[in-house]
């Protein structure tokens, strides 16, 4: 039970008493219906005053002593609860809160803030192609410049996958090389790394010397032209399809709070069209499909993004594979039926906004069947194709108020991660029918950064 302190300053200890006894009998008037009243020391030159029902006494700003009835107090029903129904409730609660995440109406969601900034109002939030998301801009890291005895080179050319698995193996690289200790990660000017990452963000905007500065602080690695600025290290060097399949035993939340600061760092400087990569070819830009979607209000714009994958015609193999480890329906996020897509977006007030489709265009059924529904209909379209490529459909999706994804796609699962790392709420991958025929939600952010997401 909780109890509130009155305190009475230096007085005697005559003069405590007297003051004791009439704060009693103001107590009882107050409390009149209260089968006991408490009077406990509490060896600070003060008292706590519990009434039996529950209702006790707190002391105002102003020293004033009222009566504060919001106080709900356990039954003997409830304290005597049968353990086999408290653990049923417990687990009742822990579901409820994974759907209370997803609670948030379109509006809020936008201008959500996470606890982290909850009281910092100073505290300058990150904004990516105009609209804000809840997350802070991270600190500039600390990097020692020298290159260190033991280097972890990534290795040029053997890339393994496309863009989704690149991106893991890029966050795997940052893991690896912290567990086996390397004091140096290098990796090459030109290369499958390089590639996948300069594609979207870090594009060579003036100098060459310049953007190697730049990334080398930003994620305190050595950009090298070639081996034999190495000369002289002992050197290990790593593969892509390694780092794919690399599963760190670090803990989970250091591993998944050092992924959301990668995330993070790497939208601070996210490509717009401006500069070339390090083959010199001319960078698209991440906001295109945000511009073209949503135009001069793209800042406040409320809206969804389906992403529809088939996956090269292994998608129902590699869906299942995530139903087993997950419990997600097993087809459900790559027909997505109209019935599915309702089921998230009519709860949150999300049908009477735009929904935006982004695909692999290898299944456009999906499209045509929503487009028919009655409901999502008149909301669902296209991002222009003018305007259409993997990066901006991807910010697009990022920083949506509702994103419905494909658990078995490694672009989803980014988006889905990214999304986390932002603080953006009503991420929608693992959904599953209840006994009753139910769509739920069967499993958090656990599974978003899971290790078997990313197929």
């Amino acid at each position: 039970m909780e109890k509130q302190k009155t305190k009475f300053g230096h007085i005697s200890r005559f003069g405590k008493a007297s003051i004791v006894i009439c704060v009693f009998i103001v107590a009882s008037i107050l409390l009149p219906d209260s089968p006991d009243l408490v009077i406990i020391p509490d060896g600070d030159g003060g008292v706590d005053i519990v009434s039996g029902t529950g209702r006790f006494l707190t002391e105002k700003n102003e020293g004033v002593t009222t009566v504060d009835e919001s106080v709900n107090v356990e039954s003997d029903a409830e304290t005597n609860a049968d353990p086999d129904a408290v653990v049923s409730e417990a687990k009742s609660e822990a579901t409820n809160e994974v759907e209370s995440k997803h609670s948030t109406t379109a509006s809020d969601d936008n201008n959500d803030e996470s606890d982290d900034n909850t009281n910092e109002p100073d505290v300058e939030l990150m904004e990516i192609c105009g609209r804000k998301t809840a997350a802070s801009i991270p600190n500039p890291k600390q990097c020692d410049s020298s290159i260190g005895k033991r280097v972890l080179l990534v290795e040029k050319w053997h890339q393994y996958g496309r863009t989704g698995n690149n991106l893991r193996e890029f966050f795997h690289l940052f893991q690896y090389a912290k567990d086996e200790k390397f004091d140096t990660i290098a990796i090459a000017k030109t290369g499958w790394l390089t590639e996948a990452i300069m594609k979207f963000w870090y594009a060579i905007e003036e100098s060459y010397e310049d953007w190697q500065k730049k990334f080398e602080e930003a994620f305190c690695v050595k950009i090298i032209s070639n081996k034999e600025e190495l000369k002289g290290q002992d050197i290990y060097e790593i593969k892509s399809g390694d780092l794919f399949y690399f599963n760190s035993p670090e803990d989970k939340k250091v591993k998944v709070d050092n992924q959301k600061d990668l995330i993070k760092t790497l939208f601070q400087s996210y490509n717009e069209g401006n500069g070339v990569d390090a083959l010199n070819r001319t960078v698209n830009d991440m906001c295109s499909a945000i511009d073209a979607s949503l135009g001069e209000e793209k800042s406040t714009a409320v809206y969804s993004v389906i992403h529809s994958r088939k996956l090269e015609g292994q998608g129902h193999k590699l869906l299942e594979k995530t139903s087993e480890v997950t419990g997600c329906d097993p087809v459900a996020a790559l027909n997505m039926d109209p019935d599915y897509v309702k089921s998230i977006l009519e709860p949150i007030g999300m049908l009477d906004h735009p929904i935006l489709l982004i695909s692999d265009g290898e299944n456009p059924d999906v499209f045509k069947r929503l487009h028919k529904d009655p409901d999502i209909g008149p909301q669902i379209r296209e991002v222009p194709k003018e305007s259409s490529w993997l990066g901006g459909d991807m910010t697009l999706a990022i920083m949506s108020n509702a994103f419905i994804g494909n658990p078995a796609s490694s672009l989803s699962a980014f988006i889905a991660q990214s999304r986390v790392a932002f603080g953006l709420n009503n991420t929608y991958l693992f959904r599953s029918r209840d006994g009753g025929g139910e769509w739920k939600d069967v499993c958090d952010e656990n599974c978003i950064f899971g290790p078997r997401l990313a197929l």
